[in-house]
């Protein structure tokens, strides 16, 4: 009966192992699987955050350049007001007109 008890106790041992082997080895899978998987997910983060990085430039830039053709638009309209009103000669009267509106709107607030 001996012999049978050792027989069994070394197939419950081998048993162990061989679990303990299988389990080590599922471990080591899982922990390489995980690992990619956080390397994906960090490329995927860097790769996101590049292209968001890009998107606001290029954005940034549209907005520039929408608002640049807009003050010379501006720019242009008033130039050419200026231009048209100190074309005209203006008499002594509409001058005086013209000074006496702008000085009394600082007073008036407006």
């Amino acid at each position: 009966m001996s012999t049978n008890y050792t027989d069994v106790l070394k197939k419950i041992k081998e048993a162990e192992e061989a679990s303990n082997r299988k389990i080590s080895e599922r471990r080591k899978a899982l922990e390489a699987e995980l690992l990619s998987l956080e390397n994906e997910a960090d490329k995927s983060i860097a790769d996101a955050k590049a292209a968001a990085d890009a998107y606001v430039a290029d954005e940034s830039e549209k907005a520039r350049n929408a608002a640049r053709k807009k003050a010379d638009a501006l720019f242009a309209a008033t130039k050419k007001d200026a231009d048209a009103l100190s074309a005209k000669s203006l008499g002594k009267k509409r001058l005086r007109e013209i000074v006496d509106e702008i000085l009394f709107s600082e007073f008036k607030g407006e």
